[in-house]
């Protein structure tokens, strides 16, 4: 019997096996409170500038020396961690001048931008500061993925709070929009007022320009709004929340739900220091988490500048809210924190994609999150994987993923041709971290990935319903057809025909033109030369044509200058 037994042995050198990947997550949980950040050196009155500098920067060495430890003789790998002391100092006088410290992570994976160490130096420096969880970007998640996080999060007893800046941001145009829509409304109604006091004869008109009736005025002479009041927030929560969550703890917090939270819970320090203390809440989180996006939610306003590239603020910056409440805006730094491979951290965002030399580790790790049928639904693309019977597992390599993106969008390799999969990549890797491609990590409590998202992964919402095909039913030859001439069937009559047949046999069978040379839209040959007059259209010899020309025979004349007079006369 001829028998080939096929095994696929690929691994990509860029990425763990499954062993491998629990032997990493076992060590990291055994050496994660080796995962320190900077403390400030203690200081007193007593201190100067001189010394107290000096002392900052021998400990921030001593701290970069431990680390150096993890990463180089046990072999850990570990985040790209702020290495600028100036960015460590600004972190410290957010955390010394808040009641409350708030980390803002992201929501597809909290546990990989929460910091466990910040929460035990800010009870360090102060019993009385509290800290909170808010979970940014919540839209990406189903209410049961939300119920499920909550679930873990206060087994854990960490405080926490699902927010998203883009449905408070999206929530504020709206209101902006009504607003003004009302005021251009109520403009329109006042000069309308006027006109009718000018003249009270009419009882009754319309603007026909805006649609607008009297009927639709209240007693004042403001038009009555179709929208209720802008300020309710029941409105506004109708109009963004698409689910209804029956517990209260997986909905995703408005705007003034967030601050009166906020409030409440720093209320606490700041009473017991001083009555006229103003309370100040400092945001503290990893580069391009939302931070000064919240921050414009939560003012109405753009009072910080925001940008997709990680490391947009440079200085803590303070906002006053009200005059009892302080926002204090911590600059994005990386915190010392574990991860498994490169890729993990590139499909993370905390890696910059631009920079990215070495692509099939993240692409390979988003083809195993995303199963094959949502990678060719989103981007209308068809992967070529290969057959299970020749060793392949069904699941796209990222060559297979990129070389199909790359081929459906026209991106090649100059001089070669050859599909470009480095920008594939970055346009891939891209969608990814912007939410694009739907993918959650799962709370570490024994669930699988699949079914943790399986209700974000399904086919359905990324694929539109097939149009159902109309069947025609075949008329019947004894079925008459004939109706008037303002019906929808044409009149298929005795009288009909014979005008049809009438109207194209007059017709000519050949191609209709216009332009120069065209006779009645008829076609007719070109005559540039004197030979085409002794030619027909069809290219046959007229018979009893003569060419006449002025020209003696076996003579030659050259008409220069002379192109305006005609040459031949036929």
């Amino acid at each position: 019997m001829n028998i080939k037994v096929i095994t696929n042995t690929y691994q990509n050198p860029f990425l763990l096996s499954a062993d491998k990947e629990k032997e990493t997550l076992a060590r990291h949980e055994a050496n994660k409170e080796r995962l320190v950040i900077p403390r400030r050196p203690k200081w007193d009155k007593t201190t100067t500038p001189e010394q107290l500098d000096r002392n900052e920067r021998d400990a921030f060495l001593q701290w970069r020396r431990d680390l150096a430890v993890l990463q180089e003789q046990d072999n850990f790998l570990l985040t790209p961690f702020e290495r600028n002391l100036e960015v460590w100092r600004q972190l410290w006088r957010v955390i010394e001048r808040s009641d409350l410290v708030v980390q803002i992570v992201d929501a597809r994976n909290p546990l990989f931008f929460r910091s466990e160490d910040l929460e035990k130096y800010v009870k360090e420096i102060n019993e009385k500061k509290k800290c909170m969880l808010l979970i940014n970007k919540a839209d990406l998640l189903t209410a049961r993925q939300r119920r499920i996080w909550a679930d873990y999060l206060d087994s854990q007893g960490i405080r926490h709070i699902f927010f998203s800046a883009v449905l408070a941001h999206e929530r504020l145009e709206k209101k902006q929009n009504i607003i003004a829509e009302n005021e251009t409304n109520s403009s329109i109604d006042e000069k309308e007022k006027e006109n009718f006091e000018e003249n009270p004869s009419k009882e009754k008109y319309t603007n026909i320009d805006n649609g607008i009736s009297t009927d639709n005025l209240s007693e004042n002479g403001d038009e009555m709004s179709e929208h209720p009041n802008v300020n309710n927030q029941e409105f506004l929560e109708s109009h963004n929340n698409t689910d209804d969550p029956s517990d209260q703890r997986e909905r995703i917090c408005t705007t003034e739900d967030l601050i009166s939270i906020l409030v409440s819970e720093a209320k606490g320090a700041g009473e017991l220091v001083d009555q006229d203390h103003k309370i100040t809440i400092g945001l503290v989180g990893y580069p391009n988490v939302g931070k000064s996006f919240t921050i414009n939610a939560l003012l109405g306003e753009k009072r910080v500048s925001v940008s997709s590239t990680p490391g947009k603020t440079k200085h803590f910056q303070t906002i006053h809210l009200s005059p009892s409440l302080v926002l204090c805006d911590c600059p994005g730094l990386v915190f010392p924190n574990f991860a498994t491979t490169n890729g993990d951290m590139v499909c993370n965002g905390v890696l910059p994609i631009d920079q990215l030399r070495e692509h099939t580790g993240p692409i390979a790790l988003i083809a195993q999150r995303i199963p094959k049928a949502i990678l060719e639904a989103i981007y209308s693309i068809k992967i070529k994987v290969k057959p299970i019977e020749e060793g392949g597992t069904g699941i796209p390599s990222a060559e297979e993923l990129m070389v199909a993106y790359a081929v459906s969008r026209g991106y090649t390799k100059p001089g070669h041709g050859s599909p470009d999969e480095s920008r594939a990549a970055r346009y891939i890797l891209k969608d990814y971290v912007n939410g694009k491609l739907p993918y959650c990590h799962p709370p570490p409590i024994g669930i699988s990935k699949e079914e943790f998202n399986a209700e974000i992964q399904d086919l359905k919402l990324y694929t539109k319903p097939a149009k159902k095909k109309s069947i025609i039913q075949p008329v019947s030859s004894t079925v008459n057809t004939e109706v008037a001439s303002d019906g929808v069937t044409p009149i298929k009559g005795d009288i009909s025909r014979e005008l049809d047949k009438s109207f194209f046999n007059n017709q000519s069978s050949g191609a209709r033109i216009t332009g120069k040379y065209s006779i009645a839209g008829e076609f007719n040959r070109v005559k540039f030369y004197p030979i085409h007059a002794t030619l027909s259209d069809d290219a046959t010899p007229t018979n009893g044509s003569r060419l006449t020309s002025n020209m003696g025979p076996g003579k030659k004349r050259h008409w220069k200058g002379r192109k305006n007079q005609k040459q031949f006369k036929i």
